[in-house]
């Protein structure tokens, strides 16, 4: 019972406590799993984007099209729109400033094409339909130059892929980012880049989807403290200051965060109208961190989640007690039995013969054993080999095992026959025949866990061999091998050589 105390106190300690901080850390890790996952999503579409722009900026090295060939490029290009569900734009420029460019338009797409080289400069517009038929196409004057756009200059120097900050695109005024990479043009070792746009609005869409409820709401800010705001019906995207924002949540859930001076990724709870909020904050890019998510969520949305994680916490709680009762019983059991059985087969130098009536008494176990005679087989009234490894068995076993007690001169029914049986001509004979016996089959060295002595109960003798766990495996040998044994119950059981070397690899 008080075993069963312990152990339910232990457990419903932590229990309870983890119920009582469950709403707060739960509510920390439920936002912040929930950002984990929004970004993570733009992550995984980003990363497949990623090695979709670079398998285009391959092509351009290896010269599967130039910016000059609009139909090579209206065949490569056209398809990346089916395959990249964020893709918006596909831009393909020089030094030159000549430049081609495709993006989604309608439900088609629309192409434009500069050449530099044209005496007047003059973007070549074609609508595609959704079966991607052409259109007429268009030439319109255009001040277009690709080189002063926020993804040229910086793929040049980039050894691997740009993302820009947020900013409005060029033809359509919507607000986007582009990941862009550069290679060098074979024929003049001109450099050339690729780049790809997503629009802030459909990004907003994919996040917000990934939001766990629908009370759920979703932000993104720039570095430099500036709010995206996405289209709408009056107004078209753009970035406002936090401090033009009129969601006076938005602002209190930015003003309890670290801010833009030190830039982390944290969880932090606002009360706002009587709702408390919790929101967390994470970048799109883990790199240069400069365009940040925040995805917030009201409370009660979390409880519903937070109420089935207690539940499961008690449930967990209740089986645990279960567990203990049934752990205590079996505990009581075993070490009850061997606690008994200590406290009887302990061998008491100062009082000899009583300790073995008592270990007599309570019968051969696990870690008591009966044998009859040393070396002497009481049927054919010989010294027999075979009667000297029947108990050095047992020493070995108990050796691999948790130590015990071996009486020799005690038959299996607990009757005292004695020593007397061996013939051995002093005790002293005896000692020596048994100290002999221990070095030849088990091994001097291991000795020093063995303890022998020869005990007067009445008109007779026995012997008693006390064993030890031995700290190292302990191997009974023969003129023609060597054994492992262990006990096993009352018995001694030889292991075969597998699952000898995987029980002493277990054996603490």
């Amino acid at each position: 019972m008080v075993l069963v105390v312990v152990l339910s106190v232990a457990i419903f300690s932590p229990v309870i406590y983890l119920s009582s901080q469950a709403q707060k850390n739960i509510s920390k890790q439920f936002i912040d799993n929930a950002a984990e996952r929004a970004v993570g999503k733009f992550r995984a579409m980003a990363g497949s984007m990623a090695a979709t722009l670079g398998l285009v900026r391959d092509w351009g090295a290896t010269e599967l099209f130039s910016i000059e060939d609009a139909e090579t490029l209206n065949r490569l290009l056209f398809p990346i729109f089916a395959r990249e569900n964020l893709l918006y734009g596909i831009s393909v420029a020089d030094m030159d400033s000549n430049s081609y460019y495709v993006r989604l338009e309608s439900d088609g797409l629309r192409t434009s094409q500069i050449d530099a080289r044209q005496a007047t400069r003059q973007s070549v517009v074609t609508l595609w339909d959704s079966e991607h038929n052409k259109g007429t196409p268009e030439a319109k004057d255009s001040d277009f130059d690709p080189r002063r756009r926020p993804w040229f200059t910086p793929a040049l120097s980039s050894k691997g892929i740009f993302w820009t900050e947020p900013y409005k695109f060029y033809a359509s005024g919507a607000v986007g980012i582009t990941a862009s990479m550069s290679y060098l043009r074979k024929k003049d070792q001109q450099p050339v880049v690729v780049a790809f746009d997503i629009l802030l609005d459909d990004l907003f869409a994919e996040i917000q989807s990934s939001t766990p409820s629908d009370n759920s709401r979703v932000f993104i800010f720039r570095r430099d403290a500036k709010l995206y705001v996405p289209k709408t019906l009056e107004t078209g995207p753009n970035f406002l200051a936090l401090s033009s924002v009129q969601d006076s949540l938005v602002r209190k859930i930015y003003a309890n965060w670290i801010g833009e001076d030190n830039l982390g990724e944290k969880v932090v709870s606002v009360q706002h109208e009587g709702t408390t909020w919790w929101s967390g904050f994470l970048p799109l890019d883990d790199v240069r961190r400069t365009t940040w998510v925040c995805v917030m969520i009201p409370e009660q949305d979390i409880i519903g989640q937070t109420g089935k994680r207690r539940t499961k916490l008690w449930l967990i709680g209740l089986g645990s007690v279960l567990f203990a009762i049934v752990l205590a019983a079996w505990i009581s059991r075993i070490y009850g039995r061997k606690q008994e059985n200590a406290e009887n087969d302990v061998f008491d130098d100062n009082n000899p013969a009583t300790s073995i009536c008592q270990i007599i008494e309570h019968g051969e176990g696990p870690e008591v054993e009966f044998k009859s005679t040393i070396r002497m087989n009481l049927h054919t009234k010989k010294p027999g080999k075979e009667i000297e490894l029947a108990w050095l068995k047992g020493v070995a076993a108990f050796l691999n095992t948790d130590g015990g007690v071996l009486l020799l001169g005690v038959t299996d029914s607990g009757e005292i026959t004695g020593l007397e049986q061996d013939v051995f001509e002093n005790e002293d004979k005896c000692k020596l025949h048994f100290k002999n016996l221990i070095a030849q089959h088990v091994g001097a060295d291991l000795s020093k866990y063995i303890r022998f002595k020869i005990v007067p109960v009445g008109d007779k003798t026995v012997g008693i061999v006390i064993c030890d766990r031995s700290a190292e495996p302990v191997f009974l040998k023969t003129n023609k091998s060597e054994a492992f044994y262990i006990r096993n119950g009352p018995s001694s059981d030889e292991l075969p050589v597998s699952m000898a070397l995987n029980y002493i690899k277990n054996r603490e």
